[in-house]
């Protein structure tokens, strides 16, 4: 769909600019994201009188943004966990590690959303894995001559990027459940979610970046970092968008084109690594993409006629 289309483009963009600049406090992304959403969304056309403003429309979403605490939190968990993970271990194998999100988001659907995947979607998801696992590695940074790490430490750092990993596709998951399943007298769309979301990221975060900066919490931005912000409030919409429209795992396999085509692109704009087993590994993944793209019109085209044949066999019971 033109969400998932839209996704890989922006998430190759950002990460290209960020190979270009640096990357400030996250929580201003947060302070975009909630601007961005306010100048985007009003207030429902039932809600227009004069005894529901818009101030009334947006008190309320915050008041019963609890449910939206979970992901905020397991961000922040992640955020948090990732120190002690690079910090032990080398980029390659944190990458690697990373990219096994895509079958925990694979997992947590079946698990939390009773979707249905089938052994040709886990063939092909797993294929997909390989694919991106060998363009992490062949592009991370090469690890420092000389630096010995205890094993202890080095077990430490795995389990920390394995928890990262699952908590990823459980929150990936948890927020497309909120998304799809409404509470009775509950009137939220994917524009409220992401406010609240925003909201609560930004408590949480503000605090640390104001000790961390000492309250110079614009120190250093520039036009290009503003950009950055609101390409990655932009890139929120459209996670939300698509997980709305398609799936988590179909974000997740939108994520994987954008690392391809960062890959790509930056090989050519910044002289990045590119040898044949990256080649290799963006050529699997590319095929796994198109794969699992098949795979899932099969499935469609099975349930369609599924649902066709029951229909014919309900007919012939009534006529007899």
């Amino acid at each position: 769909s033109l969400s998932i289309i839209c996704l890989i483009l922006s998430s190759s963009s950002l990460f290209l600019l960020f190979c270009y600049s640096l990357y400030y406090l996250s929580v201003f992304s947060h302070f975009v994201l909630f601007f961005f959403f306010l100048m985007i969304r009003r207030p429902p056309r039932s809600t227009l009188s004069s005894s529901s403003a818009a101030s009334d429309v947006y008190k309320r979403q915050i008041q019963k943004s609890v449910k939206m605490v979970v992901p905020a939190v397991i961000y922040l968990i992640m955020n948090l966990i990732s120190y002690p993970a690079l910090a032990r271990i080398d980029a390659s194998t944190f990458t690697a590690i990373s990219q096994l999100k895509i079958l925990s988001t694979a997992f947590m659907s079946v698990q939390m959303l009773g979707t249905t995947v089938s052994i040709r979607k886990w063939r092909t998801l797993l294929l997909m894995v390989c694919g991106v696992v060998i363009v992490s590695v062949g592009s991370a940074p090469a690890s420092k001559p000389g630096s010995n790490v205890l094993l202890f430490d080095y077990m430490v750092g795995v389990l920390c990027a394995s928890v990262q990993t699952v908590l990823s596709g459980f929150a990936a998951v948890y927020f497309e459940k909120v998304l799809k399943t409404q509470q009775k007298g509950e009137t939220f769309n994917v524009w409220d979610r992401n406010i609240q979301l925003a909201v609560i990221s930004i408590i949480i975060y503000l605090p640390m970046g104001a000790s961390e900066t000492s309250m110079d919490l614009f120190s250093g931005f520039s036009p290009l970092i503003w950009f950055i912000c609101f390409l990655h409030a932009a890139g929120g919409i459209l996670v939300a968008l698509s997980v709305l429209y398609s799936d988590s795992i179909a974000k997740t396999v939108a994520v994987c084109g954008g690392l391809v085509l960062t890959t790509v692109l930056g090989y050519y704009m910044f002289d990045a690594p590119m040898d044949l087993n990256i080649l290799a590994g963006c050529l699997v993944t590319v095929l796994s993409i198109l794969g699992y793209k098949d795979d899932c019109q099969v499935d469609q085209d099975y349930e369609l006629l599924t649902k066709y044949q029951e229909e014919q066999e309900e007919i012939k019971q009534n006529g007899v």
